[in-house]
């Protein structure tokens, strides 16, 4: 719509659409004014309303959930019946009549407190069923086997968590109403069994709609997420899934919130302690009422300020459309490679001498700037020749330690041999010219050769150990990687205890599209302090927070991250007195023939 008003259109109808189109902010701000004064105070009134609703229903129903939860935790005072509930029954002892005694008891306390259950099953520890009683025999059929949902998760419930649902039972053929607690010790977390209330799904229906006002909807849901109770299937897309906060929370606070239509308000609580997630949905018709009325008037106006609007922009737009054809002219100059073009200023200051000022300090900057790239790209030239120069002392160096281990190997000393064997592919291999891609094979090759250096250096005092796939040899990744860290551990573990043999262990594992290498050491370790001063540099890396050593680390994060993206790089964690873990995250890339 704004294309075809707009695009392939003279400046004179430009002007009279944009006049017609601004002048929609000054109306909408108006329409808006009015229906916030209409519908306010229906909103207000809604809402006061609501609350103290709300307030009544979230109350009453929270203190039925508590008398079932306060119903289960007072098993903790019968000591026999919690002892049945751990070992279990043996029907030798001579204490039997007592636990049947305590179980009478506490059936009759629950039943007393909650008129609607109509079976109680006591599960063991072993989640095994060890008592059970029904308020008539035609309940004693209501089992807990594959046909109840949930009937594995009942016995291992988390500590102070319950679980609500309802269900068809098969056998008896009714709607039912669960309630599910596991007891556990409250000190130690030890599991005790677990309790299991059955109430008639009639009788627990009536005591929802009891609370209930049409057209209000009331809308149960357990710690799953699960719907168990609703008055009605009316605004079934408005109640989001319920989720169980962390921690518990006190029921009796309640949000209220409108719909994105504002034509629907909805009170959520949670109740039993975060057990049970409610939601009270309010519909309102007066205030989509209020909307359409509101919508008429502003039509009718709409189309009183936009017939205004056109003429006065026919009579302005002639002021307009001059300078901006000299301006048009000026930028087809600029465009065929004049940058010199200039616009003689107008001696009034409006917008359009504001535009023709900024046209001319435009061309000036484009004349700046082409001379400064000019001189940007001697000074690249200038760069690239020095970067040539320098390459000679990298072959120099190799040469050189390859005619000193020639020399060696001449008087029969081999170890010197191996030294400058390892040190020259160290620097063969640093200094490549070709790809910047290795492999990890290839790096742990390197990694060899510095570890055999270092090995002759401290003997005994390092020992290093890997554990890397096969597979993963051939595992593409960037250069130079893994050696500045290995010399980082080596001189931070080394150079602080003499007589400590320093264990090194690299492994290289595949998970998923990803590969983790991990470098552990049993050093000295490090500080909290200094280890989250270090974690916090990698995630925002400055000069200021890494020196000396350390900077490898942060060389290698940077080149990971800039190379594969910001999911990948090193992560760090150590311990004082335990050692410290290194470890680095690179996507799976299968190295090609163009690899080194």
């Amino acid at each position: 719509m704004i294309k075809w008003l707009f695009m392939n259109r003279s400046i004179r109808t430009k002007i009279v659409w944009s006049n017609m189109v601004i002048s929609l902010v000054p109306l909408l701000i108006l329409s808006y004014l009015f229906y916030q004064t209409s519908t306010s105070s229906l909103e207000q009134a809604m809402i006061r309303s609501s609350d103290q609703n709300a307030e009544y229903v979230s109350d009453n129903l929270d203190q039925y959930f508590r008398n079932l939860s306060t119903s289960a935790l007072q098993v903790y005072g019968f000591k026999r019946v919690i002892d049945l509930m751990e070992n279990g029954t043996n029907y030798s002892d001579a204490n039997i009549m007592d636990i049947r005694e305590s179980l009478a008891g506490y059936y009759r306390l629950v039943v007393s407190n909650n008129a609607d259950i109509i079976k109680i099953t006591v599960l063991g520890s072993d989640n095994t069923v060890q008592d059970s009683w029904s308020r008539a025999d035609s309940y004693n059929v209501i089992a807990l086997n594959d046909q109840v949902p949930h009937y594995r998760e009942i016995p291992d419930l988390p500590f102070q968590h319950s679980l609500m649902f309802t269900y068809t039972d098969p056998v008896i053929e009714q709607d039912l109403f669960v309630y599910a607690m596991t007891i556990y010790d409250p000190f130690y977390k030890k599991k005790f069994g677990s309790l299991v209330f059955y109430v008639k799904g009639k009788d627990f229906y009536k005591k929802m709609e009891k609370y209930n006002r049409s057209p209000n909807v009331i809308v149960l849901q357990n710690e799953r997420g699960e719907t168990f109770y609703r008055t009605s299937e009316a605004y079934a897309g408005e109640v989001k899934p319920y989720i169980r906060p962390e921690r518990m929370i006190d029921s009796h606070a309640h949000q209220l919130h409108f719909s994105q239509n504002r034509e629907l308000l909805t009170s959520t609580s949670y109740l039993d302690h975060a057990n049970v997630g409610l939601s009270v949905l309010y519909p309102s018709t007066e205030l989509a009422d209020n909307r359409r009325n509101t919508l008429r008037i502003t039509i009718v106006v709409l189309i009183l300020v936009m017939l205004v609007i056109a003429g006065f922009s026919l009579l302005a737009q002639q002021f307009i459309t001059r300078p901006i054809q000299y301006l048009g002219k000026a930028m087809r100059a600029v465009r065929r490679g004049k940058f010199n073009t200039t616009l003689k200023p107008n001696r009034w200051h409006d917008d359009l001498s504001e535009l023709t000022a900024n046209f001319n300090f435009m061309t000036e900057k484009i004349q700046e700037l082409i001379e400064k790239e000019y001189k940007m790209q001697l000074r690249n030239k200038e760069a690239q020749f020095l970067a040539l120069q320098m390459q000679i002392n990298p072959h120099f160096l190799y040469n050189t330690l390859q005619t000193i281990g020639g020399k060696a190997v001449l008087i029969g000393d081999y170890e010197i041999h191996e030294m400058c064997r390892a040190l020259g592919d160290m620097f063969r291999y640093s200094f490549y010219e070709g790809n910047m891609e290795s492999t990890l094979g290839q790096e742990l090759a390197h990694l060899n050769n510095y570890l055999y250096i270092q090995q002759l250096r401290f003997e005994e005092s390092l020992k290093t150990e890997f554990e890397v796939q096969s597979e993963l040899m051939d595992c593409s990744m960037i250069r130079f990687m893994l050696q500045p860290i290995m010399e980082n551990t080596i001189v931070h573990a080394l150079g602080q205890e003499d007589h400590h043999l320093l264990v090194i262990g690299v492994t290289a594992v595949r998970e998923g599209k990803d590969v983790l290498i991990v470098i552990r050491d049993n050093g000295t370790g490090m500080e909290e302090e200094k280890l989250a001063e270090l974690q916090a540099a990698l995630s925002s890396p400055s000069p200021e927070v890494f020196s000396g050593v350390s900077i490898g680390l942060r060389n290698v994060h940077e080149r990971i991250r800039l190379f594969y993206g910001p999911p990948y790089g090193l992560t760090l964690d150590s311990r004082l007195g335990e050692g410290t873990t290194v470890k680095i995250r690179i996507p799976y890339k299968k190295a090609g023939a163009e690899h080194v």
